[in-house]
């Protein structure tokens, strides 16, 4: 059965970084240094006596491939306990995978943690999560720094173009750290270029990877969740949804891991941060890559000025959406909650909003419900192929040279 050989780690220096290094094959196949790379004054918080890092990064790849891991070196004893008797077992059943083991040492090593991190995009899950762990009463779970990694959420397969977007919105998180005396944290990562999957399934791998490089200072850490606890199963359409195993099994003696957000829904959350004025200005949901900026326009944008506007919050978010374009297509947005909450697969998302409207007594207009009736271009062409004979299908496919009739090339 193949393996997945870990070296382990060292560190690598130059004049501004350092990076945490470790060497990686699958057996026969060429060697990839694999590196968590840090600001140089946190070069002393990077953990070389444990491979965990890079183990944890490498889960999702290792259970794709169906590959067992070797590590000539060690990893955290809890880690692996919890590994072997907790999650393998359950992603072997999830994902109808036969291996999934790890041969290696172990160590109980301890450092001086007490750090308190959280990561910071700007979006609804990372606000929630800052808001949460301020001036608690119980100071030692106060947030202490905040956390910026390029690890997939730029560019899933990462690259230099994943990187520029990276670093365009590293200029935006600097500011309103910067802006709002928050201690920034950064990791920079190539792991992205050697999973080569969804970000999806891989997400809170590649982020947990990058927080247990820096093991010395981080003594608790928020993993903002994107999931709610009442969605909680193992499905290969996305790791969130078992986040609350995950952060549990991935936590060490050093590091002990949070699912933040994950006892509430995303329009609580959007209440919730909506009280606070840093969002007005700073609150960055879109999945369009539109250099750092919020498009008004993609399916995550328009979700969250809808459930801004069934709460009567949209106004105060003008400077971060187009508010105009939203106006304009305000008819047209109102039908797709409608036909949304309806949705087996897209309810999940739009079904709160749409309960939203109601409660808060903000009447969706008649005419969005009846253009809600009408099914999406998709199913309107699927009716047209059964409706009209095939021959006549085709014709019209070669007269747009969509399709050749068979004797040109």
């Amino acid at each position: 059965m193949k393996e997945l050989i870990i070296e382990m780690p060292k560190i690598e220096k130059s004049l501004n970084k350092a990076k945490l290094v470790a060497e990686i094959r699958v057996e026969n196949s060429e060697k990839y240094n694999l590196w968590f790379e840090v600001e140089k004054e946190y070069e002393k918080y990077l953990c070389v006596e444990t491979a965990d890092a890079f183990l944890v990064a490498l889960i999702p790849y290792f259970v794709k491939h169906d590959l067992n891991v070797k590590i000539n070196g060690k990893i955290s004893s809890k880690l692996y306990y919890q590994l072997i008797n907790y999650l393998f077992p359950l992603l072997r059943r999830g994902y109808k995978k036969n291996n999934l083991d790890i041969d290696c040492q172990i160590t109980d090593v301890k450092y001086d943690s007490k750090g308190v991190g959280a990561s910071i995009s700007c979006g609804v899950d990372s606000f929630y999560t800052l808001f949460k762990h301020k001036d608690l009463s119980d100071s030692k779970y106060n947030i202490t720094h905040l956390t910026f990694f390029n690890a997939g959420s730029h560019g899933e397969y990462g690259g230099e173009e994943a990187r520029h977007l990276y670093h365009k919105r590293l200029k935006n998180i600097k500011s309103f750290c910067d802006e709002n005396n928050y201690k920034l944290v950064t990791v920079d990562s190539n792991m992205n270029e050697f999973i080569m999957m969804s970000h999806l399934v891989t997400h809170t791998f590649r982020t947990l990877g990058c927080v247990l490089a820096l093991q010395k200072l981080f003594g608790k850490y928020y993993f903002a969740s994107g999931t709610n606890f009442d969605d909680t199963r193992i499905t290969p359409i996305s790791c969130a949804y078992y986040d609350i195993l995950n952060v549990h099994c991935l936590s060490t003696e050093n590091t002990q891991i949070y699912c933040s957000g994950i006892e509430t829904t995303r329009l609580e959350k959007i209440k919730y941060i909506s009280q606070f004025e840093e969002t007005y200005n700073w609150l960055n949901v879109c999945i369009a890559h539109n250099d750092g900026e919020n498009c008004s326009k993609c399916e995550k944008c328009i979700r969250t000025m809808t459930a801004l506007d069934s709460l009567n919050k949209l106004q105060k978010y003008k400077n971060v959406f187009d508010l105009d374009y939203y106006q304009k297509h305000k008819l047209a947005i109102y039908s797709d909650i409608i036909r949304n909450s309806r949705d087996k697969e897209m309810k999940e998302y739009y079904l709160e909003i749409y309960y939203t409207f109601k409660q808060n007594h903000k009447k969706l207009p008649f005419p969005a419900y009846c253009l809600s009736i009408f099914p999406a271009k998709v199913k309107i062409k699927r009716i047209i192929k059964r409706i009209l004979p095939q021959k006549l299908i085709k014709a019209y496919k070669i007269k747009k040279g969509i399709l050749n009739d068979g004797f040109t090339d």
